[in-house]
């Protein structure tokens, strides 16, 4: 009887061990299929960028006031230019203030670019940086467009015109040549975000 039971012990040890390996098959195969990661692209400077998953995660969220009637959606990104390695945190956010409590699908929005700066890598030999910050500045305007909101995966279009590397400290010298203010514009933006 104790070797019936043994055998039977072992035999639902065997079953469960394969139940699991069938289970965790699945659920690797469910991510492999998963066409909804995080993704960020656009053209900067003549450079196309995309979001470097290797350095952060790319996710959206929301935030209330309580003084306003405003609602907040931020898109947090660490841009590099595609195909370059990145070895430090660069990062864009892109915020949408809104009286929406959700984002509607095909709206566009402005976004909200008062003293917003960015920390992006740069392909501009003329300003010796391998990142540089860029600020808004008077006339600095970006647009998004919603293209798709299921309420957890936000996907957009966006663009941001009128940006500077002048950010009201020294911009030093390269080669011995001062470095002048220049204005950048983000081009054919898209994102896929999720929370």
């Amino acid at each position: 009887m104790k070797k019936n039971l043994l055998i039977a012990s072992v035999v639902l040890l065997t079953m469960s061990m394969f139940i699991g390996c069938s289970s965790d098959s699945n659920d690797s195969n469910g991510d492999a299929n998963n066409s909804s990661k995080s993704s960020l692209s656009f053209t900067l400077n003549n450079a196309q960028y995309e979001h470097d998953s290797a350095i952060s995660e790319m996710y959206w969220e929301k935030s209330t006031t309580t003084t306003t009637s405003a609602n907040e959606f931020k898109i947090v990104t660490s841009p590099k230019i595609k195909g370059v390695a990145c070895d430090f945190l660069e990062i864009l956010v892109l915020r949408i203030r809104t009286t929406d409590n959700v984002l509607i699908a095909n709206k566009t929005y402005d976004l909200y670019t008062d003293n917003m700066g960015a920390y992006l890598p740069l392909n501009d030999p003329a300003l010796c940086y391998k990142e540089v910050n860029l600020w808004s500045k008077s006339g600095t305007s970006g647009k998004v467009k919603i293209t798709s909101f299921d309420g957890t995966i936000l996907k957009g279009e966006f663009s941001i015109s009128n940006l500077t590397n002048d950010g009201g400290f020294p911009l030093g010298y390269c080669n011995g040549t001062k470095i002048v203010e220049k204005i950048f514009n983000i081009t054919n933006g898209t994102f896929t975000a999720l929370p």
